[in-house]
């Protein structure tokens, strides 16, 4: 059961970067943008949230599939995005 996980995390790889550099490309281009404007930098809340929702739903689905450990691991990602949210 041990190489499931593993197999399932090191596969999932590619996924979780695409999400975490979707989320960090929109937070920077945001900021980027509000350095030219009168405006206050404003995360991007709806695509960090699509980019978490979709590591979330990930990582129940593992968790449903049996792979905990796997499951756990899509914190890592999911906690990236967070500290993007924040600001």
């Amino acid at each position: 059961m041990r190489w499931r996980n593993t197999l399932a995390v090191l596969g999932l790889l590619p996924l979780n970067a695409l999400a975490v550099g979707y989320g960090w490309l929109a937070a920077g281009m945001t900021g980027w943008a509000a350095s030219f404007g009168p405006e206050p930098y404003r995360p991007p809340m709806t695509e960090l949230g699509v980019a978490c929702g979709g590591v979330a739903l990930i990582g129940v689905a593992l968790w449903l599939a049996g792979l905990r450990r796997a499951a756990a691991f899509q914190l890592v990602p999911l906690l990236a995005l967070a500290v993007l949210m924040t600001g």
